[in-house]
């Protein structure tokens, strides 16, 4: 994954600055002078810089269009920010800088894809992705946790993107300009989207969609790319091919070893319409137990995409072997072209058309949909039109009372949604959830994860356009259906169901309880009197997981106490 470390100050090139910048060196960092007080460490990133009117801007990271651009006139931070977002999109962090070159603030990229923390010392500013052995090591900082957000992130999953768990390191939000003074002044957000451009037909959507696949896998030699047999990695598979891409391709599909996580009719019906040769592989019952893994390397943040390390590590293996440079995925799909069955799509609808929207289709087809009767569907649509609901998170009973009953910290991008309906709302929770995509993992060390579904024009296509129309009345998807019918196989495109992969976690708790007993309950979220011991114990039963179910939730708990042994070991 693209990778930076930068020090900004007077001292940036002396003392343990300086002893920081040659043992990233050594460890193979490329090292960029920019100016005679910052220097920039990357690895699988670009740094270009961009005059403006009050000093300059550095970005990191990869853009499109990567031409030269202008964006010379903006004569303060905050509308350089705005020239970025409007004028490329990427996976990017930008350095504002002042003429006598100082920190002006610090902006990253809507999509969120590559992760930034600050932190000031005295001296210098150090602004960085994650942290790298040597920073660590060359400055002798062990932050310390800050068991405080340890625990709203416990209470509250969604939050994990904006968490401030290191002392001494602030994050800096996706859309947001990260100020010297440490305050974050949103640039973008979804609210900011959502009818801000004209809703997107099938062929504009299809249009967005092939171009942020083309944008994303420019100049990358080699790629694996996601079959899973569900509609959204086909959909990007399809964009991939009718772009004409000219690298190597691994097309992939995995499968469980249960029914239920076995999808390959529906991949080799891709395949055969894209005409291409799938590569299959089979994960054994003997791999549940490495589908949980108890270690953790030291990052900002735990990393949810190593929650299936039997799949992470099957990928990097891949990756490594083949010599990928991009995994291109559909992960973020069911969020992007409205996935679930609700009835805030018919609150939207009744929102922006008034009582005739429940004589239309959309009631019949959610009522079907969710199991219920049209009248139900009526009575919660109007309800939520009229006041919708605050998002609150679900309770999680393994947790210690005083943190369960606790009050969370809202996401900053559900802030000022004034005016955006339930099923808007809702789609913005999703795209906070599916923050966490970006995060580090095996495979993310040997090759860039690519979510298309996650990027700023896709985001701002789908945000733009209502939830009933992204659904066209209720259905699953059905715009993008719609939009990539000619590329798909029929069998695909009029496929409802979708697999469940909830049964496949269970089965990997219950391989790992043996393992996941002292590690949860003898661990540092215990300690720091987090979780609730008996319940925790309770639920590491077999009889419990079967009845009760929780995967997630222990999952959680094991990723999070792993993270911490890792920074205090």
């Amino acid at each position: 994954m693209s990778r930076f470390v930068a020090v900004l100050g007077q001292d940036a090139g002396t003392g343990a600055y300086r002893a920081m910048k040659e043992a990233a060196r050594q460890d193979g960092w490329k090292i960029s002078e920019a100016g005679p007080s910052l220097w920039i460490a990357t690895q699988r990133a670009t740094v270009t810089r961009y005059p403006i009117a009050v000093g300059e801007v550095v970005v990191i990271g990869d853009t499109v269009p990567d031409t030269p651009l202008s964006i010379s006139s903006a004569d303060n931070a905050d509308s350089a920010c705005q020239e970025l977002t409007r004028k490329l999109w990427g996976r990017y962090v930008a350095l504002l800088l002042t003429p006598d070159h100082r920190l002006a603030g610090v902006f990253r990229d809507p999509s969120g894809a590559i992760d930034c923390a600050v932190s000031r010392s005295r001296s210098a500013w150090l602004i960085a992705s994650d942290t790298p052995g040597w920073m660590v090591d060359a400055t002798n900082d062990r932050p310390a946790i800050s068991w405080h957000a340890v625990a709203e992130v416990l209470r509250d999953p969604i939050t994990l993107s904006s968490a401030d768990l290191l002392g001494g390191w602030k994050t800096v939000l996706p859309g947001a300009l990260h100020l010297p003074d440490g305050r974050n002044r949103m640039i973008w957000s979804p609210a900011w989207a959502v009818g801000r451009s004209s809703p997107a037909k099938a062929e504009q959507l299809r249009t967005t969609i092939d171009g942020a696949v083309a944008g994303l896998v420019r100049d990358r030699r080699s790629l694996l790319v996601e079959v899973s047999g569900g509609l959204d990695s086909a959909i990007m598979a399809t964009s991939l091919r009718a772009g004409g891409y000219g690298g190597q391709v691994l097309w992939l599909n995995t499968h469980g070893p249960y029914p239920e996580s076995d999808e390959r009719p529906y991949a080799e019906a891709v395949a055969k319409v894209l005409g291409v040769q799938l590569t299959i592989i089979s994960r054994s019952v003997q791999a549940l137990v490495k589908g949980l893994a108890l270690e953790h390397p030291r990052s900002f943040r735990p990393s949810l995409n190593r929650l299936d390390a039997a799949y992470d590590a099957l990928q990097a293996d891949l990756c490594e072997a083949h010599g990928v440079e991009g995994v291109l995925t559909g992960k973020g799909g069911d969020v992007a072209f409205l996935q679930t069955a609700t009835s805030s799509i018919l609150a939207d609808q009744l929102h922006d058309q008034g009582l005739a929207a429940l004589f239309g289709r959309t009631a019949p087809v959610i009522a079907r949909r969710m199991r219920r009767s049209a009248w139900r569907t009526m009575r919660a649509a109007i309800a939520s039109a009229r006041r919708p609901r605050e998002y609150s998170p679900a309770g999680n009973a393994l947790l210690h009372s005083d943190i369960r009953n606790d009050e969370s910290p809202s996401h900053p991008w559900f802030r000022d949604l004034g005016g955006v309906g339930p099923g808007k709302r809702q789609q913005i929770v999703g795209f906070v959830s599916n923050l966490g995509l970006h995060s580090v993992s095996r495979r993310s060390e040997r090759a860039e994860l690519l979510h298309p579904a996650l990027s700023q024009p896709v985001m701002e296509a789908v945000l733009a356009t209502p939830s009933y129309a992204l659904t066209k009345g209720g259905h699953d998807r059905l715009l993008a259906r719609e939009a990539f019918a000619d590329r798909l196989p029929p069998a695909l495109v009029q496929r409802r169901s979708k697999a469940e992969l909830g049964g496949y976690y269970g089965r990997v708790i219950a391989a790992n309880i043996g393992r996941l007993r002292p590690h949860l309950l003898e661990g540092n979220l215990a300690r720091q009197g987090l979780i609730d011991r008996d319940q925790v114990e309770a639920a590491l039963q077999v009889e419990h997981l079967i009845w009760q179910g929780g995967y997630l939730e222990l999952m959680m708990l094991a990723l999070v106490e792993s993270w911490t042994k890792a920074w205090l070991r």
